[in-house]
């Protein structure tokens, strides 16, 4: 676990100096991808048996399309495509090792549970939502610690299916997911950004409408009253998103690169302001770095293999024959979400079936279609891990609820996210037709 720890560090700080935009040369990233690979074979040895199984069919299907193995020049392209994610990780792992640290989130947590019982669920999902979008699954632990522990296994139920919906639509519009990161690599980086409002419109009616469906009865005020309970955290979550959209912006950055400069910038002068805090935060880091691979693991095999296959003769190929210019647009955004969705349902993690598909239409698009296609993406990603039982957000709640895993992805959710896939493409299909 230290060797773990120390190559995670040394992979961090090594990415910086690049998404500063510095160069020292071919020989430095080559020294980072060797080093990377080390703690992704480290990370596979430590890792869940199904990762192991999945990474190992990743990489037979890829010799399987290939007739040969990659030179040198794929390999090394490769290698500096993915390294970025040794710098992205542990940097979301920094932010979520702070947030739980300030006392603005006790303040919400506090808020949280004085709701009576019959708002608590639509305060969980608006909280988890708002919430979710910086801390990711980190916001689970955070809300269930406001259910009584003496509280009946339906309550928890519900509030664990209702923390999911919140947190898990967080996806559609945050750029402090990994899913985020995985669209820019494969599109326009403008486009993205615009995919951030097309985002915030489709969470919004996706909650609006399953809080009043799944939980009940809602007027105004019940609405305004668990938008409340963010109120303490919401200035920090405004300077977070704030900085990163400028920093991408005024400098050029992906969203990506953005947070990677962003965080620790933000975490150090958080230190200066409450330095009793320090000590609690690299604790927190250490446990995070210490406890975490699986996804790292996926994410980087994934984008690895897509590089190679996307840059291969026989994968230009299929895309000539079979895509071309001609594929309609509106087939595109239908299919990737539920592609995405179904496979999910079947235990495939998202980035093995998105980022493929991204590789293959991305070059085809305008940056307004992109934008579209992102937010397709992204649906796909909500909507496969949050009804997957091999989703890391449906096992953190499960354990954190206390819940069972069939229940929670065999339940309103299932039939929630399936409805996501299609009404929310019908919905960017008729934007991209109107606007």
């Amino acid at each position: 676990m230290v060797l773990k720890l120390i190559l995670t560090l040394f992979c961090w700080l090594s990415v910086l100096p690049i998404v500063y935009g510095l160069n020292f040369g071919i020989y430095y990233n080559n020294l980072i991808v060797f080093v990377y690979v080390l703690l992704l074979l480290l990370m596979f040895a430590l890792s869940r048996q199904s990762t192991k199984i999945v990474i190992c069919l990743l990489f037979f299907v890829s010799y399987l399309i290939l007739p040969n193995l990659p030179n040198e020049a794929s390999l090394r392209r490769a290698g500096n495509f993915f390294i970025i994610f040794a710098a992205f990780l542990p940097s979301l792992w920094l932010l979520r090792s702070t947030v739980i640290t300030m006392p603005s989130v006790e303040k919400t947590q506090k808020l949280l549970s004085d709701l009576i019982s019959t708002k608590i669920l639509s305060g969980l999902q608006v909280t988890s939502h708002i919430l979710g979008g910086v801390l990711n699954i980190g916001t689970f632990p955070l809300l269930s610690s406001v259910i009584p522990k003496n509280a009946k296994s339906e309550i928890r139920q519900l509030a664990g299916e209702a923390a999911i919906r919140g947190m898990n639509t967080a996806v559609l519009w945050s750029p402090f997911f990994v899913s985020f990161a995985v669209g820019q690599l494969y599109l326009p980086s403008n486009s993205a950004w615009l995919g951030i409002a097309f985002g915030l419109l489709v969470a919004f009616l996706f909650n609006l409408i399953s809080m009043r469906l799944l939980i009940g009865k809602m007027t105004l005020s019940s609405l305004f009253e668990a938008l409340s309970c963010v109120k303490p955290i919401l200035s920090r979550l405004l300077i977070l998103s704030g900085s990163v959209l400028a920093v991408g912006q005024i400098f050029n950055k992906t969203a990506l690169n953005a947070i990677v400069i962003v965080i620790p910038i933000l975490v150090i002068i958080q230190m200066l302001r409450r330095p009793e805090t320090s000590k609690l935060i690299i604790n927190n880091l250490t446990h995070l770095i210490k406890n975490s691979g699986d996804e790292m693991l996926l994410i980087s095999v994934s984008m690895f293999l897509g590089s190679i296959l996307s840059g291969s003769i026989e994968i230009q190929n299929f895309i000539t024959a079979n895509i071309g210019d001609n594929f309609p647009f509106w087939i595109m955004i239908i299919m990737l979400p539920l592609i995405v969705w179904f496979f999910a349902l079947l235990g495939v993690h998202p980035i093995i079936t998105s980022a493929p598909i991204l590789s293959l239409f991305g070059p085809f698009l305008s940056v307004w279609e992109a934008a579209f296609l992102m937010q397709a993406h992204l649906i796909g990603w909500c909507a496969g891990t949050a009804s997957s039982f091999t989703s890391l957000s449906v096992l953190t709640t499960a354990e954190n609820f206390k819940i069972s895993i069939a229940k929670l992805v065999i339940g309103p959710n299932l039939l929630a996210t399936g409805c996501l896939t299609i009404f929310g493409s019908l919905l960017l299909i008729s934007l991209d037709y109107f606007l």
